[in-house]
């Protein structure tokens, strides 16, 4: 662990230190998330459109008065969404010999650890922040994601079904916990929660893609193509941006003997995230497929190199 990681713990553990709370977590490998990653949540104060002129600001203040806690947690938290977990976590050690944290300003901190790949102290400092607000939603979804992310699905489960408890139209939680129910290889309640959470963004003025592509992707995974398309289509017309969306109804053409169609889905997809190694391997076996052999011989050479990159690095 490096110093700021250390010093952060020290300050802080001086302040909070009570029961159990700080038992080593569980560990355990890595499993991706469809979902973005750890969004910032509405416990979290709006910034300037630019997050450097915004901390500039903040910095000018503190000049004026260094030992104002609630300029250095602004300042922490501005770092962090600059993505830089080490300077802000140093902030918050600052800011926390100064004033105790709240439960917001501890999810911030882990969200700095998620940032650093320490799932293991952002789990920590979120059972913590929880501690102060058993009830914070945004707590909550957050620990759900680290645990999902390190296949603690037990823990997740409870976590996404807590908030549901708390706010049963929680649209995340809900596509979430179908997730999580799909890594306890729990099908039939993945499949309900995965359309119950579709439901929810049917409802929305203006819904994102991850409800659609979650269950699209889980019915694409069971080879119930015709179910699955339909979600696919839906998923990449509402982000027609998204490489991953792109890729999956891509494949799933292919699937249905939509070479073509496929064909220009993935070639989408590449555009959008050329160095992904796996979407090039696809677009080779929708290139032959396709019946265009020198294509997908290209392709199939260049996802190779790819994952030799991957592997190197």
């Amino acid at each position: 662990m490096n110093g700021s990681n250390c010093l952060l713990k020290i300050g802080l553990a001086a302040l909070l230190t009570s029961g159990n709370l700080y038992a080593a977590p569980q560990q355990s490998a890595a499993k991706e998330p469809h979902r973005e990653s750890l969004p910032q949540g509405p416990d979290e104060p709006a910034v300037s459109a630019s997050l450097a002129g915004a901390e500039a600001q903040i910095r000018t203040e503190l000049q004026q008065d260094p030992a104002s806690p609630e300029l250095l947690y602004r300042l922490a938290l501005v770092l962090r969404q600059e993505n830089k977990p080490k300077e802000s976590l140093d902030t918050y050690t600052k800011a926390a010999t100064l004033r105790k944290p709240n439960a917001a300003e501890l999810r911030s901190v882990a969200l700095d650890y998620v940032l650093l790949g320490d799932f293991d102290d952002a789990i920590h400092w979120l059972k913590v922040a929880l501690s102060f607000e058993p009830n914070n939603v945004d707590v909550l979804y957050s620990l759900g994601r680290c645990l999902y992310t390190q296949n603690l699905f037990a823990e997740a489960e409870a976590a996404y079904s807590r908030i549901l408890q708390i706010d049963p139209d929680h649209l995340k939680a809900e596509e979430n916990l179908g997730l999580t129910f799909d890594g306890e290889n729990k099908p039939e309640k993945a499949e309900q929660t995965l359309r119950a959470a579709a439901a929810l963004a049917d409802k929305q003025a203006a819904p994102d893609e991850w409800p659609y592509l979650d269950l699209g992707v889980f019915l694409q995974d069971q080879s119930r193509l015709d179910e699955a398309l339909p979600l696919l289509k839906k998923a990449a017309s509402l982000a027609p941006n998204s490489a991953i969306c792109r890729s999956r109804l891509g494949r799933a053409l292919v699937s249905t003997g939509d070479a073509k169609g496929g064909v220009k889905e993935l070639q989408a997809a590449v555009a959008l995230d050329p160095k992904n190694p796996k979407i090039h391997f696809e677009l080779g076996h929708a290139y032959r497929d396709a019946g265009d052999l020198e294509r997908a011989r290209g392709e199939f050479a260049l996802s190779k190199s790819l994952y030799g990159e991957h592997s190197q690095n």
